[in-house]
């Protein structure tokens, strides 16, 4: 009894005490489903978009190791966070979320900044001021890349219109509002 209590205290002290390697963490998922969540704002008195993106930290830092072709260590929301950390966030999302006129062109973007919260990264992003646009389409991809059972939902809120989108890798694009919406 005494020699299984001594193996048990030193895995107990060998497990507590060393760092994985970023190899392992890497390997090992740190949850089981996919998901990524942008709130949606028209604000009238700005006439502007206005997103809240909230996303797994594990999964935005893998993306942009991806984005960057080789491994970063990122290290988003610590002291020692990358330097390049939002430049290289702006740059992803405002790639794989995208909001698209009447033309298929793309509604610019501006970075406003990012929490980090342990495992949740929230990022905020706003549009130019512009007349309202009903017929917009918004597309996202991202993570897809990562993950093939990705869902990023969608919440719309303008002009006292609610609406909740889910966004997948066969269904990446969706209207912001249904046809005849004014």
């Amino acid at each position: 009894y005494l020699c299984t209590m001594r193996i048990a205290f030193m895995f107990i002290a060998v497990f507590f005490t060393f760092e994985p390697t970023e190899l392992v963490k890497r390997s090992v998922p740190l949850h089981d489903f996919h998901y990524s969540r942008l709130n949606l704002d028209w604000n009238a008195e700005t006439s502007t978009w206005q997103a809240i993106l909230r996303v797994f930290t594990d999964d935005l830092e893998e993306a942009l190791s991806r984005q960057q072709g080789i491994p970063v260590s990122w290290k988003l929301g610590d002291v020692s966070e990358h330097v390049k950390a939002n430049e290289s966030i702006e740059a992803y999302t405002v790639q794989h979320w995208q909001l698209l006129n009447s033309e298929d062109a793309a509604i610019p973007w501006k970075f406003v900044g990012k929490e980090v919260d342990y495992d949740l990264t929230f990022i905020y992003l706003e549009s130019d001021s512009m007349g309202f646009m009903p017929n917009l389409t918004l597309t996202s991809d991202g993570f897809f890349e990562l993950f093939p059972d990705q869902v990023n939902e969608i919440s719309v809120n303008a002009q006292g219109n609610f609406r909740r989108i889910w966004l997948t890798s066969e269904d990446p694009a969706e209207p912001l509002f249904p046809t005849g919406h004014d």
